[in-house]
């Protein structure tokens, strides 16, 4: 194998690799082998043509195209090691000559790894950590939204004026200077009196009305609120009760802790305070991670970055936002009118975001490399053996599970926590 190479530009280099017909023939006869599965060659049973009989029915041509992807990813591979490239993205492959029985020719465009001019001295930086005990606040918000659970929703008589401890079904009419607002009509809507509503004076105008009653008022719609043309404007809203509910609410005492299967209200603030705090050390711990990582990475300085490498993650980013989006029910194209953006000016604004979560791999490499941090193989095919018995039931699931790119992708995300654990060790200050 012969091997040329030339700088594109500052982070493209083009290799030219030409292989002797010899170097082909290995891949030449497996190509064979493989096409003689697919299909009937007079004298053979499948699989067991000779190479003779299969280029003889196929052509030589049609042999080598098929040898073709194998030939040029393992030199290639081999190229880029012997020359000391370390790549990143697909390469772009052109290829020069192809003939059968002569040398095989390509070239391979390729994308250098950036490199980091400086590595920030994580012995040095350091970050505060914060305390995660559970507030007394958080943990009244719990037990408000455990009984809220179990309230039981009474029907009241039509005579019964609503107090601040009912819930109205109304008839919802909303407009901004005369013109219905959109999204504002509705004819069940649902007005808790005990909660706060996500529009302040909403519900104090309905104070003391009845099954029956109508009123209009107006309310000023926050300026932060999500449909813009209304944000922060004053609204006109036509109401009409239509049903009325007393909401009785659980005492939170040893009889309510009981029906949730557990001994008394002592026990249940316990677990709360327990849970709440598991969540706040788990809360604490991502920061401390993405503080720790984003400030060595803006302690270090890179080489120019590929914007595909930026682009790329912000395409992540962004099918991350649609996904959280439709979790919670709602559809992509409506959030993005909701927030007034196009699509363009979404992935615009992530590009910064993007640039940085680019930098953070490059900075979680560069310290698994200087520190030595590896990943066995004994240690990944055990993790996928584990993720595989837990949610590999599904054949394809399994087989997915158990390919050469999950088990790469495995290895790199366990070198990757292992490298986090590492730096938390270095950078975190603990609570005084």
């Amino acid at each position: 194998m012969n091997v040329t190479k030339e700088n594109v530009s500052k982070t493209e280099v083009k290799l030219t690799v030409t292989l002797t017909p010899e170097e082909a023939q290995p891949f030449l006869i497996t190509a064979a082998a493989h096409i003689s599965e697919h299909m009937d060659i007079k004298g053979f049973r499948r699989g067991k043509a000779t190479f003779e009989a299969v280029t003889g029915n196929v052509g030589e041509m049609a042999v080598l195209q098929e040898a073709l992807e194998p030939i040029v990813r393992l030199h290639l591979d081999k190229a880029l090691m012997d020359e000391g490239i370390e790549s990143v993205g697909q390469p772009k492959v052109d290829i020069q000559k192809m003939v059968p029985g002569n040398e095989l020719v390509f070239a391979a465009t390729v994308t250098r790894m950036p490199e980091i001019k400086k590595l920030g001295n994580y012995e040095k930086l350091s970050i505060s950590a914060k305390p995660t005990d559970a507030s007394q606040k958080d943990i009244d918000r719990a037990l408000k939204d455990l009984t809220s659970m179990r309230t039981k929703e009474v029907r009241g008589t039509s005579s019964e004026a609503a107090t601040d401890k009912d819930m109205l079904v109304v008839d919802l009419q909303m407009k901004r200077e005369g013109v219905p607002v959109d999204g504002g009509q509705s004819p069940n809507f649902r007005v808790y009196m005990n909660e706060e509503h996500f529009v302040p004076g909403m519900k104090e105008p309905l104070l003391g009305m009845k099954e029956g009653d109508q009123k209009t008022f107006m309310v000023a719609f926050p300026k932060d609120h999500y449909q813009k043309l209304i944000a922060g404007k004053d609204v006109e809203c036509s109401v009409t009760v239509k049903e009325l509910y007393h909401l009785e609410v659980p005492v939170v005492d040893d009889a309510f802790a009981v029906s949730l299967g557990l001994k008394s209200e002592a026990e249940l603030r316990e677990k709360i305070t327990e849970n709440l705090k598991a969540e706040n050390e788990q809360e604490e711990m991502r920061r401390q991670e993405k503080e720790a990582l984003e400030l060595l990475a803006e302690k270090s300085s890179f080489a120019e970055i590929p914007e595909f490498l930026v682009d790329d993650e912000v395409e992540k980013m962004v099918h991350e936002l649609e996904h959280a989006v439709e979790k919670q029910g709602g559809v992509f194209t409506d959030y993005l009118q909701s927030i007034k953006k196009t699509p363009k000016e979404l992935r615009d604004g992530m590009r910064e975001q993007g640039l940085m979560r680019v930098k953070v791999a490059l900075v979680l490499r560069a310290v698994a490399k200087a520190e030595g941090v590896e990943v066995g193989q004994d240690e990944v095919q055990t993790e996928i053996e584990k993720q595989a018995a837990m949610y590999g039931k599904e054949e394809e699931t399994r087989e997915r599970m158990l390919s050469p790119e999950y088990r790469d992708y495995t290895g790199y995300r366990m070198r990757n926590e292992k490298v986090v654990a590492f730096l938390r060790g270095k950078m975190v200050r603990s609570f005084p």
